[in-house]
């Protein structure tokens, strides 16, 4: 194995050397947990980030809900249908990445959004269908990634209560109709509503994003 190999999978002599409580950041990246996740995680209580992806993971493991000081999870390219209540107890979580999984609107819990740290959100290359309930009571929302979903329409309130939010991508979707209120979000400097059967008369609401540095409408514009 590579150095990096050693490094960031756990193997039985890291578990047993007593250095567990002290680990701020471990990668599980392709390690096989299809049938078991490894049950010491629970004791790395120091923990800030972690990274398991492509690891067969068909739900998230109850061990990382116990992780108080987990900032960054990233659970990307699995087989997670649905989230557990006891995430919403994660109350350092920043960074939630769940891209290519196989997330439902009903399978998020309605509470996930009360996270008062919960900065940066990726549920892009899922099973959504519409916007999870709740989104926008994540106030404070700096990014946002839904792409390559489902989702057909955007609700006004995303908009007029996320005033923070300064990354949005909803590229890859049915989205058909862009709310007026877009223009609420004074703070945004990418947007990225690509590949979406839009209507370009309504790009006039993007007049008002006075802090936009990068738009991506390529492929929006119907019957053209």
């Amino acid at each position: 194995a590579s150095a990096v190999d050693r490094r960031t999978h756990t193997h039985k002599s890291t578990m047993s050397a007593g250095v567990l409580p002290f680990l701020r950041a471990i990668d599980f990246t392709k390690n096989n947990f299809k049938d078991d996740f490894p049950a010491a995680v629970e004791n790395m209580t120091s923990l800030t980030w972690l990274r398991a992806n492509k690891t067969y993971l068909s739900e998230v493991p109850e061990s990382l809900t116990k992780l108080n000081k987990l900032e960054d999870l990233i659970l990307s390219r699995n087989e997670i249908k649905e989230l557990p209540q006891e995430i919403t107890e994660m109350s350092g979580l920043r960074s939630l990445n769940l891209r290519h999984n196989k997330l439902q609107k009903e399978g998020i819990p309605y509470s996930l959004f009360d996270l008062e740290e919960l900065t940066t959100l990726d549920f892009s290359h899922n099973n959504l269908d519409s916007c999870p309930e709740n989104l926008h009571r994540a106030k404070a929302l700096l990014v946002l990634n839904v792409a390559h979903n489902r989702i057909k329409e955007v609700p006004p309130s995303l908009f007029t209560q996320l005033k923070y939010m300064q990354h949005l991508d909803l590229s890859n979707n049915l989205i058909e109709y862009i709310p007026p209120q877009i223009r609420r979000l004074q703070q945004l400097k990418s947007l990225n509503i690509s590949y979406n059967p839009l209507q370009h008369d309504q790009f006039r609401s993007l007049s008002g994003l006075v802090q936009l540095e990068s738009l991506n409408i390529a492929h929006t514009q119907r019957g053209i």
